[in-house]
Parts: C-alpha cells; sequence; structure tokens
C-alpha cells in the first residue's frame, strides 16, 4: 500500500510540473519512478526464483549422487560408526564445491522422519534440536506451497555459528530404485523479514540438500534409511583447506543432529 502511494505521489507531482523550467526536475522523478517500480519486481524475481524446482529433475541429481558415490569416483569417508556413514568429495567448478553424501539409520517409520520436520511442527523442533536453533517461519505459502525458514547453525572451531534462510518445499513420495521413498528438499533462499546480516551473524548458502527416506526391509514400521546430501557455502572467514574442515566439523555436527532427533521422536512424536 505504501508502495502504490508513493508511485502515485510522485506522478502527481510530475503531471503539476511543465518543460523545459522543471526538466531535470521531471527527469528525476521518471528516474525515481523507474527505479520504485523495479526494485519491488526484481526483490520478488529474487525470492520467488528459488520456489521454481523440478521434483524430477531434483531426483535425477539425487540418483546422480547415489550413482557417483557407489562407482567410488573420488568419494572418501569423513565418518562412520553404528548406523551412520558420511562420504565427502569436492567437485571443482560446482557454485558450492564441498559435497558431503550419507546413509543415517532412525529407529522410526520413515513417515515420522518427514513429520518430525516439518515446519508445521517447528515448535517442538526448537526444543528437540540441539545442532540447529532458533528455528522460525518466515512464510508459509498456501496451497501447499512449503515455507520460507530461517535457523542457526552451532558450529564449532574453527568456525563461528552461521545463519540460513531455507525454502522448504512440500515432500514427495517417489519411486527410489524400485522401492516408495519419501524425498524432501531444502533450497537457500531470502526474505525481507531476515535479510543477511541482521541477526549479527554469517549467512551461509546452501547448495540443495536433500533427503531420501526409505523404510528398512525387514522392519518398515519401526526402521528407516536416510540418504542425504549435505553441501553449504559457510562464507565469511573460513580455512584455506575447505574440505579438511568440513570433514572435520559435519560429520559430528550432524552425529549431534541424529542424536537430537531420536530424542525427540521419544518426547514428542512416539506413540
Amino acid at each position: 500500500m505504501l508502495l502504490v502511494t508513493t508511485i502515485k505521489v510522485f506522478a502527481n507531482i510530475k503531471s503539476l510540473l511543465v518543460r523545459p523550467v522543471y526538466s531535470q526536475y521531471i527527469d528525476a522523478l521518471d528516474q525515481a519512478l523507474t527505479v520504485i517500480k523495479i526494485f519491488p519486481m526484481a526483490r520478488f524475481d529474487k525470492e520467488e526464483s528459488f520456489r521454481s524446482i523440478s521434483y524430477d529433475e531434483e531426483l535425477e541429481r539425487a540418483k546422480w549422487f547415489k550413482e557417483d558415490l557407489d562407482k567410488g569416483n573420488g568419494w572418501t569417508v569423513a565418518g562412520e560408526g553404528p548406523g551412520y556413514t558420511y562420504w565427502i568429495k569436492t567437485i571443482q567448478g560446482d557454485d558450492v564445491p564441498v559435497k558431503i553424501v550419507y546413509f543415517i539409520d532412525m529407529p522410526f517409520p520413515a513417515k515420522v522422519f518427514s513429520q518430525m520436520l516439518d515446519p508445521q511442527n517447528l515448535k517442538a523442533r526448537n526444543d528437540w534440536d540441539k545442532a540447529f536453533v532458533e528455528h522460525e517461519i518466515l512464510e508459509a505459502y498456501p496451497e501447499d506451497g512449503g515455507y520460507v525458514t530461517y535457523m542457526r547453525a552451532l558450529l564449532s572451531f574453527p568456525l563461528t555459528d552461521r545463519s540460513f534462510v531455507l525454502y522448504l518445499p512440500p515432500a514427495k513420495e517417489v519411486d527410489w530404485y524400485g522401492e516408495k521413498a519419501i524425498f524432501m528438499l531444502i533450497k537457500d533462499a531470502s526474505h525481507p523479514r531476515r535479510p543477511e546480516g541482521d541477526d549479527g551473524l554469517v549467512r551461509a548458502k546452501n547448495g540443495g540438500n536433500f533427503y531420501v527416506v526409505t523404510p528398512d526391509e525387514k522392519q518398515p514400521e519401526a526402521v528407516c534409511k536416510v540418504f542425504g546430501l549435505t553441501n553449504n557455502l559457510y562464507n565469511g572467514w573460513i580455512p584455506k583447506r575447505t574440505e579438511w574442515m568440513q570433514r572435520r566439523i559435519v560429520p559430528r555436527k550432524f552425529n549431534e543432529w541424529r542424536d537430537s532427533v531420536v530424542e525427540g521422536y521419544h518426547k514428542y512424536f512416539k506413540n
């Protein structure tokens, strides 16, 4: 409403001026009107562009990572233990070059994993999540259009905490090599309610993460398996040996998150 009023006021002022006496003022008003009209459109395009996704293309991307991992093309183990394995690889030339893929087991059904990460359950998550905190819904899109959310990642030396603004589209059921799976996406986003720098933290960039959640073959109602990708630009000051740094920090952080998920399940979601 304020924007519309401003445009009308500028246009009215312009209509009262005549050339050539006020030519410079008319030209200045023309430029101002152009900027006022274009800026919101540019902001809209930037904010809405992250919502333009193709689940088919995203699923093919997830399968590419799975098949590339199976081939062993440059992947090395970054961490492993009971119920989890992380692999890391740097893909030169990619906007977010360091990739970490992982398999983790969860002691509950696949649908529960999806429910626990659903933004509609952020109140519970802000209690159980000890790795990523201050979750906040910035915008909920109508007609099951997903959410824009904010969160802070609690990081350890040599990094300080980072903040993220993320787009979380609805989860989808997909075919994953002949199995039914829940496919969940995380995309980098922006939102005027959380401009970069307003929280005093370095804003990290998400490179497009995903979870592919499948029921366990033997215990589908009790256990699920998650194949996922995490890849982020942490920005700000980071060590030059970026892969070394992420190899050291990310698996430990995700294990902390995994433990939090299990605790949250027992506290809020276990029947």
